[in-house]
């Protein structure tokens, strides 16, 4: 029996029937159950071309720098390089691999994290390219904008459909790292007491970072600052 038909039966003044039969469909009052965040897998893939001995061009920088973040930050699994070569001793080919590897080495992703081969199919051992992937988590929300239910017209107070939809949006674009939702993290052992220190800082403009000589005790959260 829906919340509705309930309704119209305390009208007619059967409350204790109608309470008992009540059973709310809960998403149409939590608009976290209606428009969840979801995290889902999918596959971060970077190509690229082999630069003048085997060197990787300086104009694929950027995008290896961006490639290194995504995997520190978000995931859920080891990278993969493929890269193509005439055979596994081919000098430009190991040269190109060691120079990828050595790259995002420099970047914080550990050796063990990479797993490196050569492709020495004709197709690929042509262009002699590295194909890096990992897969990665990626945190989804609804589309929002779905007006299928009149906003004015809540007998039971429940939320019209878009309600919240804009507010998880934003949360799930805002997530560092999605990880955080299938896993927590692991934690840090800081001291809660040195948290409230560094927020108690923060609030009233001192700064945060002790330096030489001063004094390390916790400043107050309430002051008579103006």
């Amino acid at each position: 029996m829906t919340c509705r038909l309930v309704a119209a039966i305390l009208s007619l003044g059967f409350a204790g029937a109608a309470l008992a039969a009540c059973e709310a469909n809960m998403p149409d009052y939590e608009y976290g159950l209606q428009h969840p965040v979801k995290v889902e897998t999918r596959t971060a893939l970077l190509i690229l071309e082999p630069g003048p001995g085997g060197q990787v061009n300086a104009a694929d920088m950027p995008a290896i720098g961006e490639f290194s973040r995504d995997f520190v930050n978000k995931a859920a699994g080891g990278i993969t390089i493929k890269v193509g070569a005439a055979s596994p001793a081919d000098p430009l080919a190991q040269a190109f691999a060691n120079d990828v590897t050595q790259i995002l080495t420099s970047r914080g992703i550990p050796t063990e994290a990479i797993q490196l081969s050569y492709a020495t199919d004709p197709e690929t051992a042509k262009y002699g390219r590295a194909v890096m992937e990992f897969p990665i988590y990626v945190a989804l929300a609804d589309e929002c904008g779905t007006w299928k239910d009149r906003v004015e017209f809540t007998p039971v107070n429940e939320n019209t459909y878009n309600y919240g939809c804009s507010v998880q949006r934003n949360i799930a674009a805002m997530i560092v790292n999605p990880r955080d939702l299938v896993d927590a993290a692991e934690p840090s052992g800081r001291l809660a007491a040195r948290a409230d220190n560094v927020v108690g800082k923060y609030i009233i403009g001192a700064r945060i970072g002790a330096g030489p000589g001063e004094n390390p005790a916790v400043v107050p959260l309430t002051t008579g600052a103006q």
